[in-house]
């Protein structure tokens, strides 16, 4: 399936992202308008030393909330990886021995153009945090998973990254269990 575009504008812009407006033709001959963001790619983070992993808090203005999530950021080095390992140091002051990407997704793909990268981060070591502004105040906590899934039962956890990187995550464990 494949839409005609008619026409597109840029309507925003800054350092994280560009918003378009399109307007297409479908398949079916309809016009519509699409508003779509352009992000690069992101990372999210899973801290994991075998029995606990490694969670930050932060106030997330957009939704006015405190929220619970493992660590995350966006494309602004050189490669992937090299993105991944940043984050989690920069937001848990933990550097990894072994970083492991376990799947990825699309984020919101009705208007998002960004895919998420998920890792598994092991042989933690701790560092210290080098927070930008906007995360002053970020808090570090280490959970089992069972307290983790607590944490979503109870609404403490709302992020759709990390709940989708959960999925991602119990698959990644199950296997290395089913090859033990």
């Amino acid at each position: 399936m494949t839409w005609r575009k008619l026409s597109s504008k840029q309507v925003y812009k800054n350092r994280y992202m560009t918003v378009i407006e399109d307007e297409l033709v479908t398949n079916y001959g309809d016009k519509v308008t699409f508003g779509v963001v352009h992000k690069e790619p992101a990372v999210m983070i899973i801290p994991w030393d075998g029995e606990h992993t490694t969670l930050i808090g932060q106030y997330r203005y957009p939704v006015d909330y405190f929220s619970w999530e493992w660590p995350a950021g966006h494309m602004e080095h050189d490669n992937i990886e090299a993105a991944a390992m940043a984050e989690l140091e920069e937001e848990t002051g933990l550097k990894a021995g072994q970083l492991v990407e376990i799947g990825n997704f699309a984020i919101a793909p009705g208007h998002l153009t960004q895919i998420c990268h998920t890792f598994v981060a092991t042989d933690l070591k701790p560092r210290i945090q080098h927070l930008e502004p906007a995360e002053k105040g970020m808090q570090v906590k280490a959970v089992t998973l069972n307290e983790l899934n607590n944490m979503i039962i109870n609404h403490d956890i709302i992020d759709g990254l990390t709940l989708s990187s959960l999925k991602l995550f119990e698959l990644h464990l199950a296997k290395q269990q089913s090859h033990e």
